[in-house]
């Protein structure tokens, strides 16, 4: 499982109605912003620009810890500490991994979500 499903309860009263339609409105931006980040990420990885790789993982890195993305996490925590310590081409390996993760989590999340 790639989610921490507790973290996303915990965003929300899961009884309250309004609640459930607001958290599945944030997991539907997500669904677009994240398509848009790994686009960014390969580009960046494409182009070897390390402060651009850098920073777009670190939004990667925030949206995962605030969502309880798990496993999209470990690995963008380190792609982001190897291309920090200026091994952009170690980086570049690590951030290979982080799409095909986000695509086994977007898919766990649209089942739950839809989106």
């Amino acid at each position: 499982m790639n989610i921490d499903w507790s973290r996303i309860e915990s965003l929300v009263d899961m009884e309250d109605p309004d609640d459930q339609a607001w958290l599945k409105d944030m997991i539907i931006s997500l669904l677009e912003n994240m398509t848009v980040r790994i686009q960014n990420m390969n580009q960046f990885m494409q182009t070897k620009e390390a402060k651009d790789l850098q920073s777009e993982l670190h939004q990667i890195k925030g949206v995962a810890a605030n969502f309880g993305l798990s496993a999209l996490s470990e690995v963008v925590i380190d792609a982001e500490s190897k291309v920090k310590s200026g091994d952009i081409e170690a980086s570049i390996e690590s951030s290979k991994r982080i799409a095909p993760i986000w695509e086994d989590t977007r898919k766990e999340l649209q089942v739950r979500f839809g989106g």
